[in-house]
């Protein structure tokens, strides 16, 4: 019995990742260390579509995790394909949330576990979650690798796009962020774009100018989102759709909201286009810290940056390039037509004195049209975006006119269509199977130590009755002869 129950203790052990140890095999994996948390701590931070549930940030001042989105909204990303829409790029956009991954793969053997149980682990390092889509009849596979710190108050993504299309996949465009921020216990921020600049952001100061980076902060805290790759801009929105913000032109924005807001925002991550089997990739950073710390944690996510080694060129057709870019000759004369148009005709999406949020809002359409994208170079070339599923294609911007009432108000609370994937591998289902073993086992000496003691205080029962009749007999008989 001693070895069984040693037997069972063992099989338990091994069911639970050792601390310091790399990958997960718990049924929850959750990507945090100090400053930063995706999910809620008891789900798997990498959802099923192979993005991150939604962020949290660790504030010392009140010892408390912040959620850095409305309700519990995972991060968004949409992509966008094709040129020749009346999208203000000219492409057609997806939101990923609208599709049906396939083959699903997330790689944890580079997780690095700091805390475990029977039921999850937690930890940092990487991890790589790849998933197929089928975005406007193209087949592509999004693979993102999500690089997390020990005590980091950044998380660094590479996200790469493969066209496992039997065609050209023209004018691919990826949009990343969120459809309705909440940073802290807010939800009314200026969003502020800008860029990096050695190793401080520093806002843009006019409408048109490139921004690879944007802030969101209030009071307390804020948030940092940017991107190391050429090309990429950045835009922000009213809520409390994914589609105002990716239907927003940002040639068309002023550079930060003049009051604190609730929005939208997204980095605009264009990539030209595919060939086939070919594939392309962006870098960017997603970043939180008190409001009095946002600039040390800008010049960590820059030095993080100057760190890295550089990565391959993205492998996109040259040969393609300029059908993609034909529609960027004229950016000059559109950007300066939409900042026109911006700045006298651009209405103000918020709250107001409304009690609850908005589901759609008015956008006003920008002069600059496929036209007005910029030419991008290395990395891109146009930009895209299509009318999402399922989601709301009215839009609207802020601009200097704006005037949103900067006080919370009650939201309805939706729950977006994915599902949480379990992680399993051999090891975890040995255990369990040794487990299930075991308990069989003890089952059955116990059934057979049961039937034992029943069986010997049978038999000894029948053998106390038998001699009776017998010595009784044997009595009745002496005592006839001796009378006789």
């Amino acid at each position: 019995m001693l070895s069984v129950a040693a037997f069972i203790f063992a099989a338990l052990a091994s069911a639970q990742d050792a601390i310091g140890s790399t990958g997960c095999t718990a049924p929850v994996c959750v990507f945090s260390n100090p400053n930063l948390r995706f999910g809620t701590g008891a789900e798997t931070s990498v959802n099923s579509y192979g993005l991150f549930q939604q962020p949290w940030y660790y504030s010392p001042a009140a010892s408390s995790w912040y959620k850095l989105t409305f309700s519990n909204y995972p991060l968004d990303t949409a992509i966008g394909t094709g040129t020749g829409s009346t999208h203000w790029s000219g492409t057609t956009i997806a939101n990923l949330y609208s599709l049906t991954p396939t083959e699903a793969t997330t790689d944890y053997s580079a997780f690095v576990v700091d805390s475990s149980d029977a039921t999850k682990s937690v930890g940092h390092g990487k991890i790589v979650a790849s998933r197929s889509f089928n975005v406007g009849g193209y087949t592509m596979t999004m693979q993102n690798t999500f690089s997390l710190g020990r005590n980091d108050s950044f998380v660094k993504i590479v996200t790469r796009l493969i066209n496992n299309s039997t065609a050209v996949v023209p004018n691919v465009m990826i949009w990343t962020g969120t459809r309705d921020d909440f940073v802290g216990m807010t939800d009314v921020n200026t969003k502020t774009r800008g860029n990096l600049d050695t190793g401080s952001f520093v806002a843009i100061t006019s409408t048109g100018q490139s921004s690879r980076a944007i802030m969101i902060t209030n009071t307390n805290e804020g948030v940092l989102f940017y991107s190391e790759t050429s090309g990429v801009m950045t835009a922000f929105s009213s809520c409390c759709s994914f589609a105002n913000v990716y239907n927003t032109n940002p040639l068309t924005l002023a550079p930060s909201t003049p009051t604190p807001t609730d929005g939208s925002y997204a980095a605009i991550l264009p990539l030209g286009n595919l060939d086939i089997g070919a594939s392309a990739s962006i870098t960017w950073y997603y970043a939180a810290g008190a409001i009095q710390s946002l600039g040390t944690v800008a010049q960590n996510v820059a030095a993080a940056q100057v760190a890295d080694a550089p990565l391959p060129s993205p492998s996109i057709s040259a040969s393609h390039s300029a059908t993609a870019s034909a529609s960027a000759t004229a950016s000059a004369t559109a950007s300066a037509s939409a900042t026109a148009s911006a700045t006298a005709s651009a209405t103000a999406s918020s709250k107001g004195t409304s009690s609850s949020k908005p589901t759609a809002s008015s956008m006003p359409t920008s002069s600059a049209t496929a036209s007005s994208i910029p030419s991008y170079t290395a990395h891109a070339t146009a930009s895209s975006s299509p009318s999402a599923s399922a989601e709301s294609t009215e839009t609207s911007t802020l601009t200097a006119t704006s005037s949103p009432t900067p006080t919370e108000t009650p939201k309805p609370v939706a729950n977006p269509a994915y599902t949480m994937t379990l992680q399993t591998n051999s090891e975890f289902v040995a255990s369990m199977i040794a487990i299930n073993v075991a308990t069989i086992m003890i089952t059955f000496i116990c059934v057979c130590c049961v039937g034992c003691c029943a069986f010997i205080v049978y038999k000894r029962h029948k053998e106390d009755e038998r001699p009776r009749p017998l010595v009784l007999r044997n009595v009745a008989q002496a005592w006839t002869s001796s009378s006789v």
